[in-house]
């Protein structure tokens, strides 16, 4: 499979007073550990590094075509993809000089650009991560069983980390009027699909709330929606510019379903953190973020800038030190073990210094 993934990735430090909710400008350490783990998370499952021994050989019986092509959307001076930890040769970095909340458009473009490329065009917000390693086998399935006119759109999460495990789906409820009134909801739409997969009984319904962060379009599904009014229109009107970028545009172009019964994680993709789930914990749970998260953020004092950098310093000396005194020894070692004299010193000494 050919696969183009298309990002839009902000951070800036938000100033004091700020009413801003937006965790882009909140937490430079979980923004980092998100943006790691969704193209990580592609390259688990989609990406074309993966061998045993012989890094130049693929595993027996791995002959799929694996094409994976990252393209990240940034206004310049806005963002911390030096941070994150991924080669940047595995990934292309776009500037463009606009508006922040007007970014998620540029997706739009940056796909439209590159039509007939690919067999699937992936856009997701920065903090969005793909589990399923059949994630696109059932996309294609759907659009088999139901046409190129539905698209299917996985079910948002969090993951509960810490506290009580737990996968938490939580979202508002838009209503059917709001959506006939943005033209996401028409006459004549199946409220539900049912087809088989792998010989189980599967039902899709039309979603209460049609934003999960990014979207996910084979290449016919990308000419269709291109001949469309609405491709690249940069109607904000659903929510705000950055919501309406992953969804309006999507909606009124295409019938979107998502998957109901007998599984509604059939087809889902996880928002990092618990920003959301964690208000719904039952009572005597939490839910909570990964704990490695809490001690960088009081390794780092809680900022952004010199704090962080200060943080990731402390980080490599630590690795550092700890490298310095493997290597320390195992060489003591390898000496002891080419001597038998040092080797009997050693012994005694242990032996004695154990008894005081």
């Amino acid at each position: 499979m050919r696969l183009l993934v298309v990002t839009h990735h902000f951070f800036e430090p938000a100033s004091a007073g700020d009413p801003t909710i937006y965790a882009s400008r909140i937490d430079p350490i979980a923004r980092i550990a998100a943006v790691n783990a969704m193209i990580v998370g592609f390259h688990r499952h989609f990406g074309p590094n993966r061998h045993g021994e012989d890094s130049a050989a693929r595993l027996p019986g791995d002959e799929t075509e694996r094409v994976l092509d990252i393209v990240v959307l940034q206004v310049p001076g806005k963002g911390i993809m030096e941070h994150v930890g991924i080669d940047p040769s595995l990934y292309t970095l776009e500037l463009w000089d606009g508006p922040a909340m007007q970014l998620g458009f540029e997706t739009q473009r940056v796909i439209g650009e590159r039509v007939g490329q690919y067999d699937y065009y992936a856009v997701v917000e920065d903090d969005m991560i793909v589990h399923d390693p059949l994630f696109f086998d059932k996309l294609a399935w759907f659009e088999q069983a139901f046409g190129p006119e539905r698209v299917l759109l996985p079910l948002r999460y969090e993951m509960s980390q810490s506290g009580t495990p737990a996968m938490v789906s939580v979202w508002p409820k838009i209503s059917a009027e709001t959506m006939i009134g943005l033209g996401m909801r028409r006459a004549g739409q199946p409220p539900m699909l049912e087809a088989d997969w792998h010989g189980r009984r599967h039902s899709f319904a039309l979603p209460t709330n049609p934003h999960v962060g990014g979207f996910f379009v084979s290449d016919a599904q990308l000419r269709r929606w291109m001949a469309t009014p609405w491709f690249y229109d940069r109607d904000g009107a659903f929510a705000g510019p950055l919501e309406s970028a992953m969804t309006l545009s999507l909606g009124r172009a295409f019938d979107a379903y998502q998957p109901a019964a007998p599984d509604p994680f059939f087809l889902s993709i996880e928002h990092f953190g618990t920003r959301y789930a964690r208000g719904w914990a039952p009572p005597g749970h939490t839910y909570g973020d990964p704990p490695l998260l809490a001690l960088a953020r009081r390794g780092s004092g809680g900022a952004a800038g010199e704090g962080l950098d200060a943080l990731l310093s402390v980080a490599d000396d630590g690795l550092n030190r700890l490298m310095q005194e493997r290597d320390t020894v195992a060489g003591e070692l390898a000496a002891l073990k080419r001597s038998r004299s040092k080797l009997f010193k050693a012994l005694l000494h242990a032996i004695f210094a154990r008894r005081r």
